[in-house]
């Protein structure tokens, strides 16, 4: 029976440890891409989140499989310190960007949002310096034991607070901004308002267990995030090219020359090199160096960002 609830807690760690750890890459891989705003405020979630249950993951992995006398001595011990602290400021910095995140995503006054962010500031960093004295205090100073209090109890505490946002989120549905916005909101809200019963449910079934149920919850996050993110991404970075009605002055005002606008308008389309080289009658080196001279003059670094560019604000100029 025991071997079973094992193998129960280690499907679960490790299967929602990947889901994070995947969906933080294809963030990474769409921030790369398109470097738009929506990508990189999810990866300052995203990114402490993946550290920290791939921490956990691996701490328990450790924990398994190296000889007992590698898990004690003085040099385990500085390695435990190095973890409890790290999964402190992890856990701290998440609570800080989700918050900021949230505030900002509200459809709320900018002088409302001030206030918010201070009150964050004030509540991260009083959760951080907190965290560190009950830990130290409750450890004893034994490194060891700090690293196994923070690994059993800190996240799962810590998580309880984005019960709150829930409840706030949930207030602020029916003044959303557009369909996206109050889906995004509502899936912020169902995800986070079953933590003020998932909490306890940690501390009383998982109080020494490497998963936690608060990790169900961030993969749903994690999930809804993504598909949000996704729509965006397709909606306004991958465009049909035929639909991009381009008008000749968003070439002139931006410097661009008619060989260059030739380049451009068959990149759009999703042409190789070499295929605008034979259309157009020039090597692929002069392509090379004309769609060099396009980027750099607009600013840009891929085609993704040419066409969002030229989406953006090539159609304003009709």
């Amino acid at each position: 029976m025991e071997g079973f609830k094992l193998l129960i807690n280690d499907l679960l760690l490790y299967t929602s440890t990947a889901l994070v750890l995947s969906i933080t890459c294809l963030c990474i891989l769409l921030q790369v891409k398109a470097k738009d705003k929506y990508s990189r405020d999810f990866l300052t979630m995203l990114v402490p989140l993946s550290l920290q249950m791939g921490i956990n993951s691996f701490i328990t992995y450790a924990n398994r499989v190296l000889p007992p006398r590698l898990l004690t001595g003085s040099n385990f011990s500085m390695f435990a310190l190095v973890i409890a602290l790290s999964s402190i400021l992890l856990t701290s910095y998440l609570l800080y960007s989700l918050s900021h995140y949230l505030v900002h995503l509200l459809p709320v006054e900018k002088r409302e949002k001030k206030l918010g962010v201070r009150i964050i500031n004030i509540i991260a960093i009083v959760f951080f310096m907190s965290s560190l004295y009950f830990i130290i205090v409750a450890s004893g100073g034994n490194w060891i034991v700090a690293m196994d209090i923070t690994l059993d109890y800190h996240f799962s505490s810590g998580s309880s607070i984005y019960f709150v946002h829930g409840l706030v989120t949930l207030f602020y549905i029916k003044k959303a901004k557009g369909r996206e916005e109050e889906g995004l909101l509502k899936g912020i809200a169902m995800t986070f308002i079953p933590m003020l019963v998932l909490f306890p449910l940690d501390m009383v079934f998982f109080r020494h267990s490497s998963f936690k149920l608060s990790y169900i919850c961030f993969s749903i996050f994690t999930v809804n995030t993504y598909y949000f993110i996704s729509r965006y991404y397709f909606r306004d970075y991958e465009p049909v090219p035929e639909s991009l009605d381009i008008k000749n002055n968003f070439f002139r005002m931006n410097n661009i020359s008619e060989r260059e606008e030739e380049v451009s308008r068959l990149l759009i389309k999703g042409e190789t090199n070499s295929d605008i080289g034979a259309e157009l009658f020039i090597s692929v080196n002069t392509v090379k160096t004309h769609i060099k001279s396009i980027y750099r003059k607009l600013e840009v670094s891929n085609r993704i960002q040419l066409i969002h560019l030229i989406q953006k604000n090539g159609n304003d100029n009709k």
